[in-house]
């Protein structure tokens, strides 16, 4: 089940963050020791842990060898425990560092979520490969000189008071097999396997031999012209799909025209990328008319007008309500066009 977050704790940790005196913290730092007082600790406060929540050189279950001791561990609850490695903050953090976390983390077996950090940034990872290995790339980053709304709302997931470890590897789960099938999508148009041209042989009604020539001419082929046809196909394939029944109202129309005005008065956003798509159930704005860009999604019923901005809910009681979120569509535009 997921845990609902309210909005203004979102706010709350956007507040803190910002009025976080980073640079101040940094000078005081010229060691690992003074980087977890000046700022990882606060950082972790931030996420409202206190002391006995963060626990430093933690035992991490060696048996004989209890000299190795992870930097810190957060204990959520006697079954679940995240380890945190820190570094000074002049350190540049790469994921072969993560490694140093395996011999705890496999040595742990309540821990599913390990942090790297200089405390700066925040790398987070989980087993979601092999299980007590970390894996070799981290679901999520969080750079506290750097972030934006869709960073805050991600790290908020952390935060003590909503924290479920369960959904939190489930989304780690989702990102690594998105990250793997694109990867690999990419590896096999990049590089076509003979198994690959053997399926899409066996189905092409031109009739010739599987040979070395004819692999040839289907290589030739697979260029960034025919994914742009292709591409252009599914589009309207979904488009299809998606209008059988679907009438679009009125005032879904108003909606969008409402919305885009208000992203389109910064410069930073480009209108001819601003777009919807209506479905049965709900209608959607979005960038680039991507369903991984979307902006928001109106929801418009006889009884409720409904409008989600990410996860934030919100109930409208007229058309004119969506004025009150500009500065949520704006940041969250903001977000997706760069």
């Amino acid at each position: 089940m997921n845990t609902i977050i309210p909005k203004q704790a979102v706010s709350q940790l956007k507040k803190s963050l910002d009025n976080f005196k980073l640079n101040d913290a940094i000078e005081l730092c010229s060691n690992e020791a003074q980087t977890r007082k000046f700022l990882i600790e606060p950082f972790f406060l931030m996420l409202n842990y206190e002391s006995n929540n963060l626990i430093p050189e933690y035992n991490a279950d060696f048996g004989e060898r209890v000299s190795q001791k992870i930097d810190y561990a957060i204990l959520l609850n006697k079954k679940e425990t995240i380890l945190v490695e820190a570094k000074k903050h002049s350190t540049k953090l790469t994921d072969k560092e993560a490694g140093q976390l395996n011999g705890y983390f496999g040595n742990t077996k309540n821990s599913k979520i390990a942090v790297l950090t200089n405390g700066v940034e925040y790398r987070f990872y989980s087993d979601v490969i092999e299980p007590n290995i970390i894996d070799s790339k981290p679901f999520f980053c969080f750079n506290i000189s750097n972030y934006c709304e869709s960073d805050i709302e991600s790290l908020i997931r952390f935060d003590k008071r909503y924290i479920n470890v369960l959904n939190i590897v489930k989304s780690a789960q989702e990102i690594v097999f998105a990250d793997s099938f694109e990867n690999a999508f990419f590896k096999e148009l990049v590089a076509p396997s003979k198994d690959l041209l053997k399926i899409i042989h066996r189905n092409m009604t031109f009739t010739s031999k599987f040979n070395e020539e004819t692999q040839g001419k289907m290589i030739n082929q697979i260029n960034s012209s025919l994914l742009k046809c292709m591409y252009d196909k599914k589009l309207q394939l979904e488009a299809m799909s998606n209008s059988q029944g679907v009438i679009t109202t009125e005032l879904e129309i108003q909606a969008y025209h409402i919305i885009r005005t208000l992203l389109i008065q910064n410069k930073k956003i480009p209108k001819e990328r601003i777009g919807f798509k209506d479905f049965k159930s709900f209608f959607n704005i979005s960038v680039d008319d991507s369903t991984k860009k979307v902006i928001c999604k109106l929801v418009f019923s006889d009884s409720k007008m409904k409008i989600t901005i990410e996860n934030n809910e919100y109930l409208l009681e007229n058309i004119d309500d969506l004025m009150k979120y500009k500065n949520e569509l704006t940041n969250r535009a903001l977000a997706l066009v760069s």
